[in-house]
């Protein structure tokens, strides 16, 4: 590994962890302004419909009162009393139904504001992810990646599964200087390739015999690169004309097998044929040939396709708490790991090796950290106890109540190990006043909510 802790013991994960971590913490904050929002939102709704409930009560309490007052006027009364009482009685239902009304109105213009809040956090949630996720993968994580080819160009998905079960999905941006931006052949990756593949033979009793078939002028249709098997399909046009699905499998040991596809793409009938011997060793090698010449797509996801927590679109997730408790608990050993080696009390460091006895370092503090958090309610930055950022002196106070001193982070990295290079460290101006709060309050009633 090229990456160490602050106390120079390696550092299981190669990538920029302290940059992840930056993000990952504001992602999580939006995350949780948005729970703030929701919970807000549905709790004036709930209020609005209860505070309804108990003025329809009094209401018809005060119909009930009206009505028994003037009672005896119409058993007992004269006929012009009779007739007073009467429309007295119906006077004063109108008025209360109207009343009524007026109450369920504001209701549904209240559950409506509830709900365009609630859309518009959901929305907030969905950029937070796309925004954390297009530039980061955390660690364990899946990739899996799909090409289809059109007449004139490729077009791909990458799909990254989460150790805590968030699923995106990205668009991926091929640059027009990419290999992969136009239609490939086979013949890109191997000049020649011929595989035994069954063939009809014989002009009056029809037999398929295996015979040798060249291949290398066909077009890669599809490629798909997954955890445990990989898919390349072959035909004679980029997308269209008949051809081969090669299905590989990635387990503990290597297996392929082809089947035939029709003229419009789709699977023909019957069994795929298992590959073996020098056709199995032909067609892995080929695929493992597209497959590292794919390699760097990950990198180019652009423009999120789809994102779902547990198996739910973000889109109609409830409780966006969930989603941040689970990044939290994903880092949180990580961060106290990097806390206990970095040598410096309130530090998070890391450090790279970049040869010629020079390694750059890469730090932020625990005072950074938090005064990204204290933008939440009280309640809300409790999610973040795991990280144990708090452990620092005078962090805990400084969370709950005023603001963090000396909040500041690195802009650049500062280099160590080399005597004769002098420390670099650049930091960021601390934030001019207090921390704002969230845009998660709902406003006052009857004008356009805003997440």
């Amino acid at each position: 590994m090229s990456r160490v802790y602050g106390d120079s013991t390696p550092f299981p994960h190669d990538l920029d962890y302290i940059n992840m971590l930056r993000d990952s913490i504001d992602c999580t904050v939006r995350l949780l302004s948005a729970q703030h929002s929701i919970f807000a939102a549905t709790e004036r709704a709930r209020a609005a419909e209860r505070a309804r409930e108990t003025d329809v009560r009094e209401l018809n309490g005060l119909f009930e009162r009206v009505q028994a007052a003037v009672a005896p006027a119409i058993s007992e009364g004269v006929d012009r009393t009779v007739r007073t009482a009467a429309q007295i009685v119906a006077g004063a239902r109108g008025m209360v139904d109207g009343a009524t009304a007026d109450l369920d109105a504001q209701v549904v213009a209240e559950s409506a504001q509830a709900r365009h809040i609630v859309d518009k956090a959901r929305e907030t949630v969905l950029h937070a992810v796309e925004h954390f996720m297009e530039r980061h993968a955390p660690p364990r994580s899946r990739f899996s990646l799909q090409l289809v080819a059109s007449s004139e160009t490729n077009s791909g998905q990458i799909t990254i599964n989460t150790p805590y079960d968030l699923t995106v999905t990205f668009g991926v941006a091929l640059p027009n200087t990419h290999a992969w931006a136009r239609p490939r052949r086979i013949s890109d990756f191997t000049p020649q390739l011929e595989i035994r593949l069954p063939k009809e033979s014989g002009w009056i009793s029809k037999r398929v015999e295996m015979a040798p078939t060249r291949v290398e002028r066909m077009f890669i249709s599809e490629l798909v690169f997954g955890e445990q098997f990989g898919v390349l399909s072959l035909r004679r046009g980029a997308a269209s004309g008949p051809g081969y699905r090669l299905r590989v499998g990635l387990n503990d040991s290597i297996t392929a097998a082809i089947s035939p596809l029709k003229d419009d793409g789709s699977p023909d009938q019957g069994q795929p044929l298992v590959l073996e011997g020098k056709d199995l060793t032909a067609m892995v090698a080929l695929w493992r040939a597209a497959a590292d010449s794919i390699r760097d797509l990950p990198g180019l996801r652009r423009r999120l396709v789809s994102a779902t927590f547990v198996e739910r679109p973000l889109m109609e997730l409830d409780s966006p708490r969930l989603l941040a408790e689970a990044m939290v608990a994903d880092i949180a050993p990580i961060v106290v790991e990097i806390s206990k080696r970095s040598g410096a009390p309130g530090e998070l460091v890391l450090r790279r090796t970049l040869g010629e006895g020079r390694r750059e370092e890469t730090y932020c503090t625990h005072a950074e950290l938090v005064d990204k958090i204290r933008v939440l309610p009280p309640d809300l930055r409790a999610v973040f106890s795991p990280l144990r950022l708090t452990d620092s002196p005078g962090m805990a106070s400084a969370l709950l109540d005023g603001p963090v001193p000396g909040s500041h982070g690195p802009d650049s990295p500062r280099f160590s190990g080399n005597p004769g290079a002098p420390a670099l460290a650049a930091s960021r101006p601390p934030p001019v006043g207090g921390p704002s709060r969230p845009p998660s309050v709902p406003p006052p009633q009857g004008t356009p909510a805003a997440v």
